[in-house]
């Protein structure tokens, strides 16, 4: 296993996490109720998110929440969808949230600048204020975190809770705010306690050549930040996410001896969707990790499983890659976008 001070490593964020979550919640949240109120007071009627990447994934979690609980159309676009295929409604009704880290993701900012320029309520989400695309939305939110994960599915979430609180309020949408309070001591306690059971199951699946993950309902898009983002950009880990509503029409036909599968169970009402794709999986191989909100979530809303379940696997991941004897921070080509 490869040998490195984790204290170094940048994508391992898990001790810096408490801190800026109690932070977001407590400096930004009312920030962000005040622009929540900037939107209902013109009438936005529709939001859409605009992002790549991990932010991207946060993003369709929160669209997916105000959808789930009004009658508000909510999208999550990638960059580049949204400029090349704008949505046909884009005006002052509307409110776009842009969210890039760094703040330079070209695509992002263009969608930006797009929206602003049709009449649209637009936000800039970035880390630092004087990043470039600070300077391109109506708003600004600069959360000052490096746990990008916590951070953009808070910030995404506030927006959510509080506009939806002035113009649709929904009781479901009252108790996950109630329980954000609680989040921060749960993420403390899952920092100080996943990380050897996160080593075990590294070095278990670093004897895997790929990994399927699956995930149901609102636990979909952090699937596909696993599986996808990190599994191939931090670990090199060959892999996919699979979509467990979708399991039975094609890939269950995959599930034999030797395939190794990686789980997410939440515990909203498509529980029962990723339990029957896994009782199927586990029929037929016995290579497979489960992470699931039941057992970690401490009873907090399903709707914050995808801010639990980030710090075990956040330490799986970590473990996984030092096991392949691979620095999760570093890249073959993500250093020299320009060739791409």
């Amino acid at each position: 296993m490869l040998q490195i001070d984790k204290n170094t490593v940048e994508f391992l964020v898990t001790e810096n996490m408490v801190h800026e979550v109690e932070t977001i919640l407590r400096r930004d949240f009312p920030r962000i109720g005040e622009m929540a109120g900037e939107m209902a007071d013109r009438g936005v009627d529709r939001v859409y998110f605009v992002a790549c990447g991990s932010p991207l994934c946060a993003a369709q979690t929160a669209a997916r929440l105000m959808e789930r609980f009004s009658s508000v159309p909510a999208t999550a676009y990638s960059g580049w969808d949204f400029c090349d295929n704008p949505p046909h409604r884009l005006d002052r009704k509307c409110a776009l949230i842009a969210i890039s880290h760094y703040g330079k993701t070209e695509e992002v900012c263009l969608a930006l600048e797009k929206a602003k320029a049709a009449g649209a309520y637009t936000v800039a989400v970035t880390g630092r204020e004087e990043n470039p695309i600070a300077a391109l939305g109506d708003r600004v939110v600069a959360y000052g975190a490096e746990c990008i994960w916590e951070a953009h599915l808070l910030v995404a979430y506030a927006f959510v809770l509080e506009f939806l609180r002035r113009v649709a309020p929904h009781p479901e949408l009252e108790r996950i705010a109630a329980d954000l309070t609680k989040l921060p001591g749960v993420l403390a306690r899952l920092v100080a306690g996943w990380e050897e059971k996160g080593r075990a199951l590294g070095e278990r699946a670093s004897r895997w050549p790929f990994l399927y993950t699956v995930a149901a309902g609102p636990l979909k898009p952090l699937a596909y930040k696993e599986g996808i983002v990190t599994l191939l950009e931090f670990t090199w880990t060959h892999g996919s996410c699979l979509d467990a509503a979708e399991f039975r029409h094609g890939p269950l036909e995959v599930a034999e001896p030797g395939v190794p599968f990686l789980f997410l169970l939440g515990t909203d009402e498509s529980r029962h969707t990723a339990q029957r794709a896994l009782d199927f999986v586990r029929r037929h191989t016995d290579d497979v990790i489960v992470f699931d909100h039941r057992e970690i979530g401490e009873g907090l809303h399903p709707w914050l499983a995808p801010m639990t379940l980030f710090v075990p696997l956040e330490w799986f991941c970590y473990y996984l890659s030092l096991h392949k004897d691979h620095n999760p921070d570093h890249r073959r080509y993500y250093g020299g976008l320009a060739e791409y």
